[in-house]
């Protein structure tokens, strides 16, 4: 158990995470954006809520140790990021598809129970749109849509420093957009944006188009590095995964007319490979002038943006307070 404050302060320090069905991150931060130490753990296949809780603990514990060594104070609050629907009000985790047996998880209260601090919660794709309104491509953004790609693809709305969320938890589910009758479906359905444009699904559409040219272990990584290096099988790949995003991002540029929407991790490592058809696709769905159109660029922070999703929730809550 740590000690409790009441508030958060410029000097203070944070304990994130960054939590989906794939990859826990623990981060030890400040409000300046200053990640100081971080570890991360696979999570187990079809690991349940308990079990997660627990790996929780043993990685922040961890990471305490690390950061107590370096005669670092002890963290004021936790912020969590987490994929899923998750209800802002309650701190209830509604339901997840990469933890399909967690429904009606209490992750705020059982966070803040164990470690004895306030905890600050957000969906992840909230997480990166306060990331990049902070720290990257979204600095002195007015409005701002930013489009998370793991674990499926998600939009996190900002305008004039305000997320949007509804009362269910469930805003943002851009992913199951469908654009085809069939095709990759990454964890969504076949055919949807998730399953054309999400992490998993551009690793699915890589092997649907072309199941002889990589290994059966090649993960997105090394496709991602054979179109940086030029292989035109991969590059085909992200240049339809482009092209589909733009199409999917149509309604949303129409409805909010956002000045910026920044492309995640890893769809930012793609920078151009990935934007150039998206734009293009964006253009003739939307049939805008190009000074209508948002600027689509790619995250700032890319391998960073993790690390700085675990810890903008506290940072955003930190700096509304004192504007208050």
């Amino acid at each position: 158990m740590l000690r409790k404050e009441n508030s958060l302060n410029g000097s203070s320090n944070i304990l994130g995470i960054n939590l989906d069905g794939d990859r826990l991150l623990v981060v030890y931060g400040s409000p300046t954006g200053t990640v100081y130490e971080r570890l991360s753990a696979s999570i187990p296949a079809q690991a349940n809520f308990a079990a997660v809780l627990e790996l929780i603990m043993v990685q922040a514990d961890r990471l305490l140790t690390l950061t107590r060594a370096q005669h670092l104070a002890l963290p004021e609050r936790v912020s969590l990021a987490i994929s899923g629907n998750l209800d802002p009000e309650t701190g209830f985790l509604i339901s997840a598809v990469d933890f399909p047996s967690w429904k009606q998880e209490p992750v705020r209260s059982q966070l803040s129970q164990r470690f004895n601090l306030p905890v600050v919660i957000e969906q992840k794709a909230n997480a990166g749109a306060l990331a990049e309104y902070y720290f990257g491509s979204g600095q002195n953004v007015r409005n701002l849509v930013f489009i998370g790609m793991s674990p499926t693809l998600r939009a996190g709305i900002l305008t004039n420093g305000r997320l949007y969320h509804n009362s269910g938890g469930t805003a943002g589910q851009l992913g199951k957009l469908r654009l085809a009758g069939e095709g990759p479906a990454g964890l969504s359905k076949p055919g949807t944006l998730s399953g054309f444009a999400s992490a998993a699904g551009m690793l699915e559409l890589a092997r649907l188009r072309y199941p002889q040219h990589w290994e059966d272990d090649a993960d997105l990584f090394q496709i991602i590095r054979d179109a940086q290096n030029g292989d035109p099988f991969a590059q085909e790949v992200f240049a339809e995964a482009g092209t589909q995003l733009g199409r999917g991002l149509t309604a949303l540029v129409h409805l909010l007319q956002p000045d910026v929407m920044v492309i995640g991790f890893p769809g930012c490592l793609l920078d151009e490979q990935l934007l150039k058809p998206a734009r293009a696709a964006l253009a003739a769905a939307t049939e805008l002038a190009e000074s209508a159109l948002p600027r689509l660029l790619p995250s700032a922070l890319c391998a960073r943006l993790p690390e700085l999703e675990a810890i903008a929730p506290a940072i955003h809550q930190y700096r509304t307070q004192n504007k208050e």
